[in-house]
């Protein structure tokens, strides 16, 4: 899973879940969203995580989503399934399913319902989960926002890096910024991944190279712009360039990410992938006016004569 600096920067997409006016899984949709993200430039997608409201879906309906990515993805599109669960038994059907469709990685969440005793627990269940889908890299789903879990993910990494042969990422989704340098120092064979995207510009500058995020779905052009100036030493360059990311942010914050996420991305030239499922709200009245107020700040395609 390593890439040396010279690679520039990867961006892989959080991809949303499709949904029908119903609520019902649209694995049709896929293929609109794998050419959107393809002609955008990313580097993978990573399907099934916290942007794809995997909690929300059973594990049929998230072995029906991944194999959908697997056929619709074009070529040259790597493809990283999320297969946490907190279901031991569930989360290995799925890493073997994902492995038997071709994904070029794997990821899982620490268990997060109920607090682990500590690393080597985490480590234990992260052993399990990757021992399903054996030669196939391996991601730690760092997320301590959403999973509770206070275990260092440097630490994890490093007993992870001795105990799991395939073990090459991690997803650090997490604004400890030193602890993001630590776990990037644990090892060279293990790509970290930044996944707070309105805090890139500073990720960037502790040495990450590698994102995945969910407004990659829309801001990955953008991100590479922000990258090549950081890199370059133009940093109020790259702060200007990132206040797309800073302006979603904060609308995300007011409103909730995930259903932001996906009417922006619509709105911004990707397909529609309909509303949330529950616990996430609904957009509507002034929420909505104002992400369409954003969008069209951002450059929606429709929108652009008027602004």
């Amino acid at each position: 899973m390593h890439h040396p600096p010279s690679a520039g920067l990867e961006i892989w997409a959080a991809t949303p879940t499709p949904f029908g006016p119903d609520g019902e899984l649209r694995p049709d949709v896929v293929g609109e969203q794998a050419r959107h993200l393809a002609e955008a430039g990313v580097n993978g997608v990573f399907v099934g995580g916290t942007t794809g409201e995997f909690a929300a879906l059973s594990t049929a309906e998230r072995l029906e989503l991944a194999a959908a990515w697997a056929a619709y993805r074009p070529p040259g599109l790597r493809l990283g399934v999320h297969v946490g669960h907190t279901v031991l038994g569930e989360a290995t059907a799925l890493a073997r399913q994902a492995a038997e469709r071709g994904a070029d990685m794997i990821a899982a969440v620490a268990p997060y319902y109920g607090s682990p005793s500590g690393v080597e627990a985490v480590v234990d269940h992260l052993a399990e989960i990757a021992a399903a889908a054996p030669g196939v890299p391996f991601c730690y789903y760092h997320v301590p926002e959403m999973s509770g879990l206070r275990v260092p993910a440097s630490a994890v990494t490093a007993a992870a890096a001795k105990r799991i042969p395939a073990f090459g990422a991690v997803k650090f989704t997490d604004g400890d910024l030193l602890e993001f340098a630590r776990t990037q120092e644990v090892s060279p064979h293990v790509r970290v991944y930044f996944g707070r995207d309105e805090l890139l510009p500073a990720a960037l500058g502790m040495g990450g190279r590698a994102v995945i995020g969910s407004l990659y779905n829309f801001l990955a052009p953008a991100a590479r712009e922000v990258y090549a100036a950081a890199v370059s030493g133009r940093l109020d360059d790259a702060m200007r360039l990132h206040r797309p990311f800073r302006e979603v942010a904060a609308v995300a914050a007011r409103y909730g990410a995930l259903p932001v996420v996906k009417e922006l991305t619509a709105l911004l030239g990707g397909p529609d992938t309909g509303r949330c499922r529950s616990p996430w709200h609904r957009l509507d009245g002034a929420a909505l006016d104002d992400v369409r107020g954003l969008a069209d700040r951002l450059g929606a395609p429709g929108n652009a004569a008027d602004q």
